[in-house]
């Protein structure tokens, strides 16, 4: 019995067995850093606004605070300061110097995958005295 291949045939099935036969039904969506915003809310204050975009793993946001540039997380790292998957959370940082500035940045991990926004400089409001006179 002699059968002939379409040309076509073999070229299709050429490059299912170069390329694979594409990603498969239920492959995991690319993993990408947080959306976050950053701003000062209060003397001392900064408060960042957090989503999780990924359909997996949490995300944070952090600083690097003070001359040595010294890392904390926003929200002291406690679990209502994580964003879960398609969640946003509003977390602060307290007790900064008034007037300095801090670099701040968010970040997502979901086991070995890791994803960072970029890394943004941040002034810390100052205090703002009151009269106690309502401007009169």
């Amino acid at each position: 019995m002699n059968r002939r291949i379409s040309g076509a045939i073999l070229a299709a099935s050429a490059a299912v067995v170069a390329f694979g036969p594409g990603a498969p039904a239920g492959a995991a969506t690319p993993f990408v850093a947080p959306e976050i915003t950053f701003a000062g809310t209060a003397a001392g204050t900064v408060t960042a606004t957090l989503r999780n975009p990924n359909d997996r793993g949490q995300c944070w946001a952090e600083a690097g605070v003070g001359p040595e540039n010294n890392h904390v997380f926003f929200g002291d790292s406690a679990p209502e300061s994580l964003a879960d998957p398609g969640k946003t959370v509003v977390t602060s940082l307290d007790g900064l110097e008034p007037g300095t500035t801090i670099t701040a940045r968010g970040g997502c991990v979901n086991g070995a995958e890791f994803a960072f926004s970029e890394l943004v400089t941040v002034n810390v409001p100052t205090a703002t005295p009151s009269t106690g006179s309502f401007g009169f």
